[in-house]
């Protein structure tokens, strides 16, 4: 890259040591200028590779609820109506986001306003200040301030690059939330045309995408390796302080204050409104005909990045049954079937149960029903972005997809953007019959194996690894180069001249 186009970079949850060091290979490759990371525990961490004056750090724990420290908001740029107006659909999935931040307690709207507008005003002036020309994220912006960051990006120009985590050690390059994995579908309708009529048998598949396909062939396949660890609640890791007595004695003592007394009752009011709505849940669930036709549909666990932002408006995920209600023929039944995993307790609830049952053809499935059981046994699978539709394929199973992800191009797969594309699926599903073939799944498999990234930066990545960290950080940190070379003209076009003000000084103490 010539030295005259200098990269100034936000790179946001590089939070470990293994994956800061495949960015830290990028800084010996490129001339990095200037780079401001966002993480956990931001106090402690450093790049190496750049002096203190060319990095800059961001503790997400405090900044999340737009808490800059030491920002002197008479010296930040404000904002104007262009900006305001232009980052409408940002400000829409910002305050949709704010629910990851309410385990415990909730925030009301015109908090969440204002944490928007603060956000919003900081970074559209750290941008121009710092004249920053690229956005590098270890996984998809979906937390705060990084979705705010994402779309500020998007509006100015400035080139994104993030990794998603689908596989083990498997991870795929992508630059825009709205199309998922665009490569792998290339490549897909690459060999769609190369392997015309060909035994899927006779062209092989490495690992891990051989052994997958092995598990998913069969009628009662296991979880993804990913999904078989449960998800951390407030309960289980105050559960696990047993273990530990002198935490546990801690614990119990802030309880023993005021505050903590007004702790306990919202913790106690938090599991009374969980018991009662899943309780109205399976006194309205019975056990499915799985003879008459119908379309399989497992909600999503909310709050998460599978639906916001990959989900899009369909995050409410009460529209996909409304539009699916609407449109399925009749007879054809709508079965829903509740995540395993304990959502958010502001995601659920009895109202938010009893939408659904007014739809007519819709109903409940208990939550202990076998799911590759009704898997196996639809007419279809509709989600916003989950693993069962992807699954589902491989059981000769179409698709309802009504979000983004990585196998929105395989055959079989519908993706929902309007009731004209919910219509044109119905009739090609329940009326012409369209369906994926052996064939089909197995060239997808082939070409998300010739476009991936043969490792990842996302730590949850690793409880299920066969490298080492090492071989993490050297394949990841060989991706970026790469990647930074291909987008060299993007990364030019977004350099900005250093604007005519002071000297940028640290707008956040570290």
């Amino acid at each position: 890259m010539p030295q005259n186009v200098p990269i100034r970079a936000i790179a946001a949850r590089f939070s470990f040591r293994f994956s800061q060091r495949a960015l830290e290979h990028a800084f010996r490759a490129y001339p990095f200028e200037f780079c401001a990371g966002i993480s956990t525990e931001a106090r402690s961490q450093r790049f190496e590779g750049l002096s203190p004056k060319q990095q800059e750090w961001f503790d997400s724990s405090e900044v999340r609820n737009a808490h800059y420290a030491s920002v002197d908001w008479d010296d930040i740029a404000p904002l104007d109506e262009d900006v305001i107006l232009r980052m409408r659909e940002c400000e829409a999935l910002f305050m949709s986001v704010v629910t990851r931040l309410e385990p415990k307690y909730t925030v009301p709207f015109l908090t969440r306003k204002l944490w928007y507008l603060r956000h919003l005003q900081f970074w559209n002036d750290y941008l121009t200040r710092h004249r920053i020309n690229l956005f590098l994220s270890a996984w998809i912006p979906h937390e705060i301030p990084d979705i705010i960051l994402y779309h500020l990006c998007k509006l100015r120009g400035i080139p994104v690059l993030y990794f998603t985590m689908e596989f083990r050690d498997v991870s795929f390059l992508e630059h825009d939330i709205t199309r998922s994995a665009p490569q792998v579908g290339e490549r897909y309708r690459t060999l769609l045309t190369e392997y015309v009529g060909r035994d899927p048998a006779t062209i092989s598949l490495a690992e891990p995408f051989a052994s997958y396909e092995q598990g998913f062939l069969v009628p009662d396949a296991k979880p993804m390796d990913i999904a078989v660890f449960a998800l951390p609640t407030y309960w289980t890791r105050l559960c696990s302080l047993t273990k530990r007595p002198l935490a546990f004695l801690r614990a119990v003592l802030r309880f023993c204050t005021p505050s903590g007394c007004a702790r306990a009752w919202w913790a106690l009011y938090r599991l009374h409104t969980q018991r009662q709505t899943e309780g109205f849940y399976d006194e309205h669930a019975a056990e499915p005909d799985l003879t008459k036709p119908f379309v399989y549909f497992p909600l999503h666990y909310q709050p998460e990045a599978t639906t916001l932002p990959m989900g899009g408006v369909y995050a409410d995920q009460i529209l996909i049954a409304r539009m699916l209600n609407a449109e399925l023929p009749e007879g054809v039944i709508l079965y829903i079937k509740e995540h395993p995993s304990r959502s958010n307790w502001q995601s659920r609830s009895v109202e938010y149960y009893k939408e659904f049952l007014q739809l007519s053809k819709v109903r409940f499935v208990p939550k202990r029903f076998n799911t590759f059981l009704l898997r196996e046994h639809c007419r279809a699978v509709a989600t916003v972005t989950g693993s069962a539709g992807f699954e589902g394929l491989f059981r000769g199973k179409p698709v309802f997809l009504f979000g983004t992800r990585y196998y929105e191009n395989a055959q079989g797969v519908f993706p929902i953007r309007s009731l004209r594309d919910c219509r044109e699926a119905v009739s090609a599903i329940f009326e012409r019959g369209e369906a994926p073939t052996p064939l089909s799944t197995h060239l997808y498999l082939k070409a998300m194996e010739e476009t991936c990234v043969r490792g990842l930066l996302d730590s949850w990545g690793l409880k299920i690894t066969r490298m080492t960290e090492e071989e993490h950080s050297t394949v990841m940190g060989k991706t970026i180069v790469a990647e930074l070379k291909s987008m060299h003209d993007d990364i030019a076009r977004a350099f900005l001249p250093p604007p005519t003000m002071q000297e940028e000084v640290p707008r956040v103490s570290s």
